[in-house]
């Protein structure tokens, strides 16, 4: 918990830093080309690091063989990824080639320090799993401010942004894939290379839909509207999702526990205390969205302030996002791994869609709703399929009420939106209440 909040707070507090460094269209390129990280991540390194979870128990007493094998299995695949796409660019090329290939290695180097991750989480090393969390990041970040300030003006300032990114995670990731090798000694192990494709390859369409759902957004209206318009986008969606930083506490929680009670059928436990579960992420992201627009005047200029009117549908989607992570832990629990791609493949189509008919017409604020409607479709379609696979966990009437508090906030939100007073009034008299009342309640 302490390197997840510890990550999402440095790149929180580092906001107004870079919306004042980077001009909104340098900061649009920048995130734009972070979210092409995250899509070419999954495809580089082929979702390989989930299956790191199941052969920490079946190959216990290999583990280093297995790390050696899924990194020698990557290696080629990013190879491969990089010259097809290297071979596509000349094609088509008015692709910047130093963009084209930060973008590869910092994917791949980046999948690494991913995997790495969650060896460590299962060995429950978490002094070297948080140093790996923190340390990366907060390296790049002191780098980038000090390259960006010493650039001159006229400069592609957002490469001072980016190649530090791409040189952090090459250094780290270049450790650890060579005394992986040394220590594994097995690359090319087919075994291990057949065990890792059949349990990730489903899974790396799950991940490349949930990418192209959080990140697409930020593509599109760079191509299809302007990159200023995604610098704002990005600031107010990196700002709606610091409660996911709570609320994935929450889950490493949850999860656990909620595999527990259902190995021993106390699904009425269960249902009982997923209540309590969305009662507390509602309660955060209902404040968070009260008292965000004050603190998008506070970190960024006013070239951004456009943007405090798409924090309200945004907030909505990430408590939308949260609500679908219930379902899909069911779907993981049953191995049902197949609907959970195909789930979240027709949510992301949508959302595609739905840019590429309403971003050039409304810019950053259409994409609040696509994302919206989006994530409306993947809560639908999971809880439908959880619900075909166990009928007694989770009715949706657990969920409705919620649901319509939150609609009923986003009212009252934009009726109060130019009376500041009145909106961190509720958003403090409500979470202080919130907080006597809980402990009580929850006994």
């Amino acid at each position: 918990m302490v390197g997840n909040l510890f990550n999402k707070a440095l790149a929180f507090f580092t906001i107004p830093i870079f919306t004042r460094l980077l001009t909104t269209s340098e900061y649009g390129i920048a995130q734009t080309y972070l979210s092409w990280v995250s899509i070419l991540t999954l495809i580089v390194g082929l979702s390989l690091g989930n299956s790191i979870r199941t052969a920490y128990v079946d190959f216990h007493d290999d583990i280093e063989g297995y790390m050696s094998s899924i990194f020698g299995l990557s290696l080629l695949s990013f190879l491969v990824s990089s010259a097809l796409i290297i071979a596509g660019m000349f094609i088509f090329g008015n692709i910047d080639i130093i963009l084209v290939i930060c973008c590869l290695i910092q994917s791949y180097f980046q999948f690494v320090a991913t995997a790495m991750t969650t060896k460590y989480m299962m060995k429950v090393d978490y002094i070297r799993k948080t140093l790996l969390l923190a340390l990366p990041n907060l390296t790049i970040q002191v780098i980038a401010i000090f390259t960006i300030m010493n650039m001159h003006d006229g400069d592609k300032k957002y490469f001072g942004y980016i190649i530090p990114y791409a040189a952090v995670y090459m250094v780290v990731g270049i450790y650890f894939v060579i005394s992986s090798f040394i220590r594994g000694k097995k690359p090319l192990n087919k075994l291990y290379w057949k065990y890792a494709l059949t349990y990730s390859l489903p899974l790396i369409f799950h991940g490349l839909s949930l990418v192209l759902l959080s990140s697409s957004d930020r593509i599109m209206i760079t191509n299809l509207y302007n990159s200023s318009e995604a610098g704002v986008y990005s600031l107010i969606y990196n700002l709606s999702m610091v409660a996911m930083a709570v609320t994935a506490s929450l889950e490493a929680v949850w999860v656990p526990w909620f595999t527990r009670k259902l190995m021993t059928g106390e699904k009425s436990t269960i249902n009982k205390n997923i209540t309590k579960y969305l009662e507390i992420a509602l309660v955060l992201m209902l404040c968070l969205m009260f008292v965000a627009p004050e603190v998008v005047k506070i970190m960024a200029t006013k070239q951004y302030y456009s943007g405090i009117y798409m924090i309200p549908p945004l907030v909505f989607a990430s408590y939308e996002m949260y609500m679908y992570t219930v379902y899909v832990n069911v779907e993981y629990y049953y191995k049902s791994t197949k609907y959970i791609a195909f789930n979240t493949i027709v949510a992301a189509i949508t959302n595609i869609v739905l840019n590429f008919i309403f971003v050039p017409l409304y810019g950053g604020m259409a994409a609040c709703f696509t994302t919206v409607i989006s994530y409306m479709v993947s809560f639908l379609m999971h809880s439908k399929h959880s619900r075909k696979l166990d009928r007694e966990l989770f009715p949706l009437k657990q969920f409705a009420v919620p649901t319509l508090i939150f609609i009923i906030a986003i009212i009252i939100a934009y009726l109060l939106m130019e009376f500041w007073i009145v909106r961190w009034i509720i958003a403090i008299v409500g979470f202080i209440f919130y907080a006597a009342y809980a402990p009580v309640s929850y006994t």
